[in-house]
């Protein structure tokens, strides 16, 4: 299904970034690429190592981190990808994807991909309910963002995570109608 499509996935600072294993795994096991970014903050809730075991590819963490080569364009991964999936995405990380807010090495890279940007979201209902989270909602929508929807009826908030079953329906969907960001 997935053969022969880069996924870049970002993962960031909340609970559920331990399931980004089963992510990995499922969407290799349909074919993908899969390359991971990791925010500074992901690393409290799963390691680096467990996840590059997992991608079977380098990660990254840090934007300048030696000794990766640099990227002057800030695209290596975003450049070559055919999706961009930020799961679980973190308030912090919408916020600055709704405000150009490139200060660390998954922002830059979602301001600079060229692929559709998927995001599964993971923030506190209280959170999720400020108005400043809704307005970056919004605002992602408008720009074109896909999000992921959880109709879990077990959870009921729409803040938490979808799941890995609805992460992957979303992914396969995006490619079967040939989205165009």
């Amino acid at each position: 299904m997935l053969s022969g499509k880069t996924i870049t996935l970002g993962i960031t600072g909340c609970s559920p970034a331990i399931k980004s294993l089963d992510l990995i795994r499922e969407l290799k096991h349909l074919g993908a690429a899969v390359n991971v970014i990791m925010t500074p903050n992901s690393v409290n809730f799963v390691t680096p190592l467990l996840v590059q075991r997992e991608a079977g590819t380098a990660i990254q963490i840090e934007q300048f981190e030696l000794p990766k080569a640099f990227d002057s364009n800030h695209q290596a991964n975003s450049g070559k990808s055919d999706l961009m999936l930020i799961a679980p995405a973190s308030a912090n990380t919408l916020g600055k994807a709704a405000n150009g807010i490139a200060d660390n090495l998954l922002s830059t890279n979602i301001l600079s991909a060229k692929s559709p940007i998927m995001i599964a979201t993971h923030i506190n209902p209280t959170m999720f309910s400020k108005p400043s989270v809704q307005r970056n909602l919004v605002q992602l929508k408008k720009d074109g963002f896909i999000f992921v929807e959880n109709s879990d009826p077990v959870t009921k908030y729409p803040s938490l995570f979808p799941g890995i079953d609805a992460v992957i329906k979303t992914v396969k969907n995006v490619f079967l109608n040939d989205f165009k960001f």
